[in-house]
């Protein structure tokens, strides 16, 4: 009633099938979101400046005076009282420099001793401080709230 069915097989089984299209999806979905390694490099490079912003605030907060972060050049910046480069609690040095063809563009920014973004008159500032950093034809911004100091990366 039933037939017999051979022990050799000619092709594949679905679920072999169906493995190798998911392993090569897998695959293509990393290699496209992986992007260039210059955006990457520039999104990550970003993110350390937003977090070095957010660390100039948290410093000039926990030690109850004014600090300046300060755009040395087109490839560097760092958290100074003003005159000089500071050290943190865990002693290093808050100086910073930008790799792989990465350029900055924007004006030094200062916070009060309650972490909040002030002009050089010690006014709050009243419109939002932005920076540039470009890599090629790439580019992404960080700016910084007016009154709250709140940071944020645009890629």
């Amino acid at each position: 009633m039933y037939a017999s069915v051979s022990a050799q097989h000619a092709g594949f089984t679905l679920l072999e099938l169906v493995a190798v299209l998911l392993l090569l999806a897998i695959l293509s979905t990393s290699v496209f979101l992986r992007g260039s390694p210059g955006s990457s490099t520039l999104n990550a490079q970003a993110d350390q400046l937003a977090a070095s912003l957010r660390h100039t605030q948290s410093l000039a907060l926990t030690q109850g005076r004014s600090l300046t972060f300060d755009v040395q050049s087109a490839t560097s910046y760092a958290i100074t009282d003003g005159v000089t480069t500071i050290t943190d609690p865990q002693g290093l040095v808050q100086s910073y420099t930008l790799a792989n063809g990465v350029t900055l563009a924007g004006n030094d920014l200062d916070f009060d001793s309650l972490g909040r973004p002030i002009d050089a008159g010690s006014n709050l500032i009243a419109t939002p401080q932005s920076w540039t950093l470009s890599a090629g034809a790439a580019t992404a911004s960080v700016s910084v709230s007016p009154l709250t100091g709140f940071v944020t990366v645009t890629p």
